[in-house]
């Protein structure tokens, strides 16, 4: 079967230095994909090379099969729908205009796309922003804007960058758990975290994690694959400890000198 989203080979420059190194993915329908790695590692960059946002100095980005580059705005807001880490709206818009211009690619009256707009803050627990000003939100409640967008969008794959940004405790456990949940229903989501324990609110069975190090991705495997520390070492660099409560298993770093 083909993949829905894939990159070859994949090169992204700063200058002279790769960001993204000769890095090569398949994202397949319905997959959870974790991304994890630290600061500068790469992980940023891949989801927006996945998404056409930065141009490749070498290597190809396809989408089932065809290039990325051959699409057009609403063809590929149909496949893909981001949650970058931090948003950039500076204008005061309501917040149920924002949600229903996610639905952009559709033709529909204005009507209908308020609708859509109300159904999806409803599925995300922030129906009553709907009349907010977005520029009044706290950095949370414009991330729970953010994420009832991508469900308005109606795209098959979400690509979203720290999601649980911003976000209480409790609202990054039910932020992921969403996110499980919308997976289970078919939707396909690659996600980038530094907080390895927020995969605790995931199914583990169907999670494939990545870790990136320096623009390459030096391991991947199953998030309850048995070498998990072992591949947070290799991301990381120093070793980890596993610690186990209540059936949930919490990795922490070793010691290390700080120098």
């Amino acid at each position: 079967m083909t993949a829905l989203l894939t990159l070859r080979d994949a090169t992204v420059r700063a200058g002279n230095v790769p960001i993204l190194d000769q890095v090569s993915i398949e994202v397949g329908q319905g997959e959870l994909i974790a991304i994890i790695g630290a600061n500068g590692s790469g992980k940023t960059t891949l989801i927006r090379a996945l998404l056409g946002l930065v141009s490749l100095d070498s290597g190809t980005a396809e989408v089932e099969g065809s290039p990325l580059a051959s699409m057009g705005a609403r063809q590929r807001s149909s496949v893909m729908a981001w949650l970058p880490q931090e948003g950039t709206a500076i204008e005061a818009l309501l917040v149920e205009d924002v949600v229903a211009a996610s639905r952009y690619r559709f033709d529909e009256p204005r009507s209908i796309a308020l609708a859509e707009a109300l159904a999806a803050l409803e599925e995300v627990g922030a129906r009553d922003l709907a009349r907010r000003w977005l520029t009044e939100l706290s950095g949370g409640e414009r991330q729970r804007v953010e994420l009832a967008s991508m469900v308005a969008q109606e795209a098959r794959c979400w690509l979203l960058d720290e999601p649980a940004n911003h976000l209480d405790p409790v609202w990054r456990a039910r932020t992921l758990r969403f996110l499980d949940g919308k997976v289970s229903e078919g939707t396909t989501a690659l996600v980038a975290l530094h907080d390895v324990h927020l995969l605790g609110h995931v199914d583990r069975s169907r999670t494939r994690v990545v870790g990136m190090r320096d623009g390459k991705i030096v391991w991947q495997g199953s998030l309850d694959h048995e070498q998990f520390g072992q591949g947070l070492e290799e991301v990381h660099g120093i070793p980890f400890q596993c610690l186990e409560s209540e059936g949930r298993e919490f990795w922490l770093p070793g010691g290390e000198e700080l120098s």
